[in-house]
């Protein structure tokens, strides 16, 4: 008898698949409550390659979903049946040019328009549908004139420049022609640093300055002190970590840590009887799951639990 073991890599990958073949699934299900109809020419192109390739067959994949494996009945198509689609789909604020219906699953009524209605233009005027035209747009030529120009409207218009809420064209053409958003608008005359909404960041050498004197201050602060400390954010900010700026400040043996006294092995005795009164589990894991302190107390003067807990009168279980 051959055993097949399967690697713990598969795992990941089949997860993923079971994962991708639910979200299909409720995507079909969606488009049945939605009215939609379900042949392969209704199907969003994306959403039909996928279930090929998840499940093999559009049938398949409805019997997946607790849908009907069969296909409704064939929609017939007329002149009239096409004019009345498309005033149905307008009436639901769909876009009706063909690019816009066959992303929107509704590819089967551009295919009837094409051969009832001799095209889709000719069917939106038959369903007396006006769509607006699309102007492209002019591409608009910057310089490092306009650029200032741009600026200084702004200004007098009394709105704001700092470079979060101006135009991106602006923005990317300052950059492109004066090598910042700030000297661009140094440029123009504006003073940036009264505009800027962030004040720059401070040198590291000043925040370092900082620390040091935090910790002249208060040599008896945490480390869990120093993190909740709005100096202690920046830093994490600008270095790696808190000890690295803390050795980077030349500082050593601070801030301190925090720890629990040890119990003492007449306490520790106290503790294991409390615990076996309550008639809480005394398994050494779940101990120290929830009060590794008592674990470690107890392995450090009875030499492990078990000894512990024959120290304090209770029968090891």
């Amino acid at each position: 008898m051959r055993t097949v073991i399967e690697s713990s890599d598969d795992l990941p990958r089949d997860r993923e698949r079971g994962v991708a073949r639910h979200s299909l699934l409720e995507q079909l299900r969606e488009l049945v409550a939605d009215g939609a109809p379900l042949p392969a020419t209704a199907l969003p192109k994306e959403l039909y390659g996928a279930i090929l390739t998840h499940f093999g067959s559009i049938a398949d994949a409805r019997r997946a979903a607790g849908l009907s494996a069969s296909l409704p009945a064939r929609r017939r198509w007329s002149e009239e049946a096409v004019i009345e689609e498309l005033r149905r789909l307008h009436g639901l604020g769909l876009s009706i040019r063909d690019r816009d219906l066959k992303d929107a699953g509704y590819s089967g009524v551009v295919e009837a328009a094409q051969v009832y209605c001799g095209g889709l233009a000719r069917a939106r005027r038959l369903a007396r549908i006006a769509i607006a035209r699309r102007i492209p747009r002019q591409r608009s030529s910057w310089d490092a004139e306009r650029v200032v120009a741009e600026i200084r409207a702004l200004r007098a218009a009394g709105r704001p420049l700092a470079r979060s809420k101006v135009d991106a064209r602006l923005y990317l053409a300052a950059r492109r022609y004066f090598g910042s958003w700030g000297e661009a608008v140094d440029t123009a005359g504006v003073d940036y640093g009264r505009v800027r909404l962030h004040a720059p960041s401070q040198p590291v050498e000043q925040l370092l300055e900082q620390l040091r004197a935090l910790a002249a201050e208060l040599p008896e602060l945490t480390v869990s002190q120093l993190e909740a400390h709005p100096l202690g954010y920046t830093l994490r900010r600008r270095f790696s970590s808190l000890a690295a700026a803390v050795r980077a400040a030349g500082i050593v043996h601070w801030p301190r840590r925090a720890r629990n006294p040890v119990l003492t092995a007449a306490e520790t005795l106290a503790a294991v009887r409390a615990r076996g009164a309550l008639g809480s589990s005394m398994v050494r894991r779940a101990v120290r799951r929830e009060d590794g302190a008592l674990v470690r107390a107890a392995e450090r003067h009875f030499g492990s639990w078990r000894q512990a807990l024959a120290a304090a009168g209770l029968a090891p279980r």
